[in-house]
């Protein structure tokens, strides 16, 4: 809300006529009649019309196209909470308002103000046109924030008031929504009931299909899994309509066809596991894990070139993925039963010099609270968790939520960035309305506040110095305001707003403790599986020393026999053809014109 109100001081759009006070008290209406009475922003002499209503909503669509959905925003604001257009609220243009502001709102962020006007929306009936594209939009806010289980709560609240029944794309929507809560809980029957209520002409029909495979399998189904990830990948009459896809679809194919490699690997079918994982295409984010179980599934099946030229792929292209270590792994292991015993020492070697260490630093991570925080602070300092030069990150599996919570804090510090200029403008409208302009006593405090907001960045990435910084920052900016605006008739507002930083503040420390305890457990994930490679890593060589001690009493019990091994016959062949003031010079792969006598 305070990135809207700046924009909507910066652009001074048009303003309507001064409207009445909402009377349902709304923040942002009550702001909009204040700022409007103020003489900030100048009136709309045009009357409040459909046609008007039209222009704006228009206008706001082209904001939103091209990128300023914050302007979108305001420009919606001022249709849906001005009392001067309530009196359009039965026009489908009015809904289209509230829906659009609605889309923009989550363009910018606020999805839970969006959530306010998509429940207007769908207040409106299911015969109302725009009630499914609200519907979707609510569904895709539960996708994208996680919150699936809150907002379901939500619909189903609204759907249980609603007399007439849900219309068959919404209840499609429902049902997958319903789906997915049902399987995280671990209730696998209900979600597959679920799942499997979401038609063709829904666009979580993939999706739906994909999450019955998943059930089919854990429960070891293998051959209705295997039918429910075909149907996925695999359009058999190319004439005839399958299901519906959207922008998810494609992701979800890739994920089948993992799946499906997955599936045949347990059932021993090889054959069958590559070539599912050959269907992944190269610009998949799957690509990494489809080449390293291909690579598993020819070794498995004894073709060891093949599973070698798998992982020299993913060597290439791949160096610095949270599977390399397993890669590293499994070249030994290959060349164990190649029997380059050599081979395999090395890498097992240089395997247990790079990862060891890790191990190590991790285990340590995991006892001592202050250098885990060190690291965390590190992680929320970049924009991705793979970030070069740091072992310990770029091994690291996170779950997504981490992203996402970084994603919220990095925008909350956006916001909260704004708060003194947000503040600066309430005083200034309160310096007008009282025709203040003597601020000499307020010199020394700004510059205490510049001081202070010089400190951030040497402070950035230290969630308790940002916080010691943050408080400061509030302590100078309440010691810098004019005496002549702390008292006035947009005081409340200023007041509110730096309000509003303290919360954000308690806000952003309790999403920092969520990351926190996010990466803790991607540590434990790590370290446990850097201890089970390198347990596995400590076998395998001592297979590789076992295996060149077998082979070489092999070779000398050949040598007894006078069995010569067939790297040594060759060799021996030729010395036992040249003479003693002979020389052997061995083919190198090119002959010049001089060395051979058919050159013309």
């Amino acid at each position: 809300m305070i990135a809207l109100l700046l924009a909507l001081l910066v652009q001074q759009v048009d303003a309507d006529a001064a409207p009445k006070m909402a009377p349902s008290g709304d923040p942002m209406a009550r702001y909009l009649a204040d700022l409007e009475k103020a003489g900030v922003l100048g009136a709309d002499k045009q009357p409040a019309t459909l046609d008007h209503l039209r222009t704006e909503l228009a206008a706001a669509e082209d904001d939103l196209v091209t990128g300023n959905a914050e302007i979108a925003s305001v420009r919606l604001y001022r249709i849906v909470e001005s009392s001067r257009y309530a009196q359009f609220e039965y026009a489908p243009d009015y809904a289209t308002a509230e829906l659009t502001l609605a889309r923009a709102l989550i363009r910018a962020g606020g999805t839970k103000s969006a959530e306010r006007y998509l429940l207007r929306v769908l207040g409106r009936g299911t015969k109302s046109p725009l009630f499914a594209p609200a519907y979707r939009a609510m569904v895709d806010v539960a996708l994208e924030t996680k919150e699936e289980a809150e907002i379901l709560s939500v619909l189903d609240h609204y759907d249980a008031k609603r007399e007439d029944a849900l219309p068959h794309d919404s209840a499609a929507e429902h049902a997958y929504l319903a789906g997915k809560v049902a399987y995280a809980a671990g209730d696998g029957a209900r979600a597959e009931s679920l799942f499997s209520s979401v038609d063709r002409q829904s666009r979580f029909y993939a999706a739906a299909l994909y999450f019955r495979g998943l059930i089919h399998a854990r429960k070891g189904h293998f051959a209705a899994a295997r039918h429910a990830m075909c149907e996925i990948v695999e359009q058999v009459d190319q004439d005839r309509f399958t299901f519906f896809i959207d922008g998810r679809y494609f992701a979800v194919k890739d994920l089948a066809y993992l799946a499906l490699g997955q599936i045949a690997h347990e059932q021993g079918k090889y054959d069958d596991a590559y070539y599912f994982y050959f269907r992944v295409p190269e610009d998949s984010d799957r690509l990494p894990d489809a080449l390293f179980e291909a690579s598993w599934s020819m070794f498995q099946k004894g073709e060891f070139e093949a599973a070698s030229a798998f992982l020299e792929e993913f060597d290439r292209t791949f160096p610095k993925s949270p599977l390399a270590p397993d890669v590293m792994l499994l070249h030994a292991m290959i060349d164990l039963k190649s029997c380059r015993f050599d081979q395999v020492r090395a890498t097992l070697d240089t395997f247990v010099k790079t990862y060891a260490p890790i191990e190590a630093q991790v285990a340590t991570l995991l006892k001592d609270p202050a250098k885990r925080g060190a690291l965390y602070r590190r992680l929320l300092s970049k924009a991705s968790i793979a970030t070069p030069h740091d072992p310990i990150a770029e091994l690291l599996k996170v779950d997504p939520r981490f992203y996402k919570f970084t994603g919220d804090i990095r925008a909350l510090d956006r916001e909260t960035g704004m708060i003194p200029n947000e503040v600066a403008v309430w005083d200034e409208l309160t310096a007008h309305q009282k025709g203040a302009t003597d601020n000499t006593e307020a010199t020394e405090a700004v510059r205490l506040v510049q001081d202070i907001e010089g400190l951030r960045p040497l402070a950035a990435g230290d969630p308790e110095m940002e916080e010691r910084v943050g408080q400061l920052a509030d302590e100078a900016h309440r010691a810098a305001r004019l005496r002549n605006v702390a008292q006035g008739p947009f005081a409340k507002e200023a007041e509110t707003t730096l309000a509003l930083g303290v919360e954000a503040r308690k806000l952003r420390a309790n999403l920092v403790a969520a990351t926190g305890v996010i990466a803790t457990a991607a540590l434990a994930d790590l370290d446990k599986r850097l201890r089970e490679l390198l347990r596995e890593a400590r076998l395998t060589h001592i297979d590789a020393v076992i295996g060149k001690k077998k082979k070489l009493e092999i070779e000398i019990e050949n040598l007894r026999e006078g069995r010569y091994p067939a790297e040594m016959f060759a060799t021996l062949q030729l010395e036992g053809l040249m003479g003693d003031d002979e020389e052997y010079w061995p083919f190198e792969g090119e002959y010049w014109s001089d060395e051979y006598e058919n050159f013309k």
